[in-house]
């Protein structure tokens, strides 16, 4: 019965489950507004992101009587077409960190001072490909992270296999990266109509080899994805599985993240459950 119940949640009273939400309450009834804010401010955040090519992999907000702190790790896509956006002195930004900068500061930071009123809103953010190639950088994993790369050359011929690849490096390296991993094969499904089955054999084949390396900090993964793969008149049910996953005991560390794919061929139900080890 443990693929029934939202492991996340099974495990949030344990010792070693992290909480993205924290905040003070006065009374049952403002308790039930901090969690109803931050499932929207969570929401808008990840549509935010996700229009100019950022994935989000954990939104962890932190509310005081003044000040509202907001902490957003994100994933940053190739774009297949340029965003552009003008300045006030009209010149062209197409870097991403300039883009970054302007969601921060025109659109998310105003947005939330006006939901959000009678507060300082503190926002950072990190980058995950950055935080990746420092901790790559070090001699003990680079000599490692290069031999695997060779294994995965014939797939970089592709720019969105190329960052898939890269994208399950990162989510092998994160904890509670289930989020990250489940948005990824949901813009795959919705971009790529035609190279579902593709997709699947690629994911199976990177985790294969990433749960043999010793920076990998997780233990095993399980997705299940229900649909119509491929435009076939028929929904079909696939579950991938690679590593240990043991569902059914509470000392293990599962985190858990659901999510809906929309294609012109009907939607797509995606499961993912990520072991961690217990460092």
């Amino acid at each position: 019965m443990g693929q029934k119940t939202n492991a996340s949640i099974l495990r949030l009273g344990l010792k070693n489950s992290e909480w993205n939400n924290k905040y003070i309450e006065k009374n049952k009834e403002e308790s039930t507004l901090y969690l109803y804010k931050n499932i929207e401010i969570q929401d808008y955040i990840n549509t935010i992101f996700r229009h100019y090519n950022f994935l989000v992999h954990s939104c962890k907000i932190e509310y005081n009587y003044n000040n509202a702190n907001i902490l957003i790790l994100y994933y940053e896509l190739k774009p297949t077409k340029p965003v552009i956006e003008k300045s006030n002195s009209d010149n062209l930004k197409t870097n991403n960190k300039n883009i970054n900068l302007f969601l921060i500061k025109n659109i998310i930071t105003p947005s939330l001072n006006l939901y959000i009123k009678n507060k300082v809103i503190n926002l950072k953010t990190v980058n995950l490909n950055k935080k990746f190639e420092l901790n790559v950088g070090i001699k003990k994993n680079l000599n490692e992270y290069r031999k695997t790369i060779k294994l995965f050359k014939k797939f970089f011929k592709t720019p969105w296999q190329k960052d898939m690849i890269k994208l399950l490096f990162i989510s092998s390296c994160e904890k509670n990266s289930s989020k990250l991993i489940a948005d990824a094969i949901s813009f795959c499904l919705n971009k790529y109509p035609k190279r579902h089955n593709y997709l699947l054999f690629l994911i199976k084949k990177t985790f294969n080899i990433l749960l043999k390396l010793s920076f990998v900090e997780i233990k095993g993964v399980k997705i299940a994805i229900n649909g119509r793969f491929n435009g076939a008149p028929r929904a079909k049910k696939k579950i991938l599985k690679q590593g240990i996953v043991p569902l059914q005991s509470l000392n293990e560390n599962i985190n858990y993240h659901n999510s809906t794919s929309y294609t012109s061929n009907g939607t797509f139900g995606i499961k993912v459950w990520v072991c961690v080890k217990n460092l």
